[in-house]
């Protein structure tokens, strides 16, 4: 009967023993990988006026823009302004 209970009792230790909170060494997470710098962004092309007419109207008056080449012809006419502009180069 005493070998039973000292037995029991090993065996309780050992229930005890395993059961107990182990602290698990987990390596720590790594970092993500470093992003390469995004490329600065391309500059903007350079618009140039497109030769054309171009002719506005509206409750004010009409505005006529016309470039061919070199030649440029800017015409405004409202209730309060006159103007004609000619640019040739």
């Amino acid at each position: 009967m005493k070998k039973i209970v000292a037995l029991t009792g090993v065996l309780a230790m050992m229930l005890f023993a395993s059961c107990k909170d182990k602290k698990q060494d987990t390596p720590p997470a790594t970092p993500p990988p470093a992003e390469s710098p995004a490329p600065p962004p391309a500059p903007e092309p350079q618009v140039e006026d497109e030769d054309g007419t171009s002719i506005k109207l509206n409750e004010d008056g009409v505005s006529v823009k016309n470039k061919d080449g070199e030649n440029e012809s800017n015409v405004t006419v409202t209730d309060d302004k006159k103007e004609l502009e000619i640019n040739t180069d």
